[in-house]
């Protein structure tokens, strides 16, 4: 490695592969572990759940389009909140706010990476398939972002086929002329409040999109391609969760599904018997390993925005001479990710990372206000929203919170008071 060469990231990424990044980025393992605890909330309304959070999260990848598009660099959240705010604590409290949850995320995933390796028969020791599964990710990952998209693509292919094994044999099951659709009494259906904790939880699924914005420096035409790529992938996205969540709690209680461990292998193999156990639980691990790899993606790309726009220190900001990839800040990653993923567990992941990121999603909406205030002149082929949409996305992005457990928040309340003292310390003792 030459670490002198900073011969800056290359634009890799078309359209399409960058439509499937972001696909890949949020169907991941969300789908596959959360619809069973969404499904304890809202039961066979479960789609509603999933209705009610991408209409808040559609609004926020509204303004996500229009910073992308503004601002296409690497750094994301904590690149708008420094250009709207010019204040680096803040722009470093929030960048280091969303790159723990992304961390927190990829250590826990690769929990789920070592159950479904055992669930298959290989019987290794925890440690060695959580470490095994991150040096892969490291390989991929300083190779360079075509290796990774190349990546991206192969397992994209194969969770969206799983969820379509899971379509396929629900509705074989639901249709056939023996079998009624399970249905519950009026007084067991959920109420508005069951719907929307279970909204509050089905938020954590749609997270990834905000992810594309993490890679604009290796977009080809980001101003036009960045919001195409957030809005068409958060639209298949949906559509498939809608219709999976629908099809998974006609065929299994919702109170049952909650207590699943991998609730849509246990559809599966009520709608359809005869398909070996194994198929589905290698697409899993896919699916579980592509949403890590696009994590660590773009875990790197925040670490070199942030850097980029002197808001961390500069050696993290080294490109690789060969490989056109951020390799310091992903080399840093590594020990962080695999430390966690040796003593992280699973339980309530998914609404402590949920409070986080709406935290994160209030703070950009925030700065685009800030933004479109200044009304600085822009190009004419940049995405604009009117000045409604973030406002909005704000008050349903506070509403959401509110209806994550309390003790779901005190993560985000300690990732906060972190990120102000890292920020403090890191501007005192060393200013960039």
């Amino acid at each position: 490695m030459n670490s002198k060469v900073h011969s800056g990231l290359i634009r890799a990424l078309g359209l399409g592969a960058l439509i499937i990044y972001g696909v890949g980025d949020i169907l991941g393992a969300g789908i596959y572990a959360l619809v069973g605890k969404i499904a304890g909330h809202a039961g066979p309304l479960t789609w509603l759940s999933f209705a009610i959070a991408m209409a808040i999260v559609f609004l926020t990848a509204l303004s996500y389009s229009e910073l992308g598009s503004r601002i296409p660099r690497s750094g994301g959240v904590s690149v708008y909140v420094q250009e709207a705010f010019d204040r680096k604590w803040l722009s470093i409290c929030v960048g280091l706010l969303l790159f723990s949850a992304t961390v927190f995320s990829m250590s826990t995933l690769s929990q789920a990476f070592a159950g479904y390796i055992k669930g298959i028969g290989f019987n290794l020791p925890n440690w060695l398939d959580v470490f095994g599964f991150f040096v892969i990710l490291l390989i991929i990952n300083v190779r360079g972002i075509k290796q990774s998209s190349v990546a991206n693509i192969i397992s994209t292919t194969i969770e969206v086929s799983g969820l379509f094994i899971v379509l396929g044999c629900g509705f074989w099951y639901l249709f056939k002329s023996e079998h009624q659709a399970i249905a519950m009494s009026s007084e067991a259906m959920p109420g508005m409040v069951d719907i929307f904790q279970g909204a509050a939880l089905a938020f954590f699924a749609f997270t990834g999109f905000e992810d594309i914005a993490n890679v604009a420096e290796e977009v080809k035409q980001p101003e036009r391609n960045i919001p195409r790529a957030i809005l068409s992938s958060l639209g298949i996205a949906g559509v498939l969760y809608l219709t999976v969540s629908w099809a998974a709690t006609a065929i299994i209680p919702g109170n049952v599904l909650n207590q699943s461990e991998a609730p849509l292998l246990d559809v599966v193999r009520k709608s359809y018997p005869a398909m070996p156990i194994y198929i589905f639980s290698l697409i899993a691990i896919f699916a579980v390993f592509n949403t890590t790899l696009l994590n660590y993606i773009t875990a790197s790309r925040l670490l070199y925005g942030m850097s980029e726009s002197r808001l961390l220190p500069k050696f993290l900001q080294t490109v690789h001479g060969k490989y056109h990839t951020p390799y310091i800040a992903i080399l840093l990653i590594f020990p962080l990710v695999l430390g966690l993923g040796l003593v992280g567990t699973l339980k309530e992941l998914a609404s402590s990372t949920s409070a986080i990121v709406l935290v994160v999603f209030s703070f950009s909406n925030i700065a685009l206000i800030k933004i479109k205030l200044a009304k600085k002149k822009i190009d004419a082929k940049t995405f604009q929203i009117p000045m409604i949409i973030p406002w909005l996305a704000v008050i349903l992005n506070v509403i959401a919170i509110s209806f994550l457990p309390f003790r779901s928040l005190i993560p985000a309340a300690i990732f906060i008071c972190v990120g102000l003292i890292i920020s403090w310390v890191s501007i005192k003792f060393f200013p960039t």
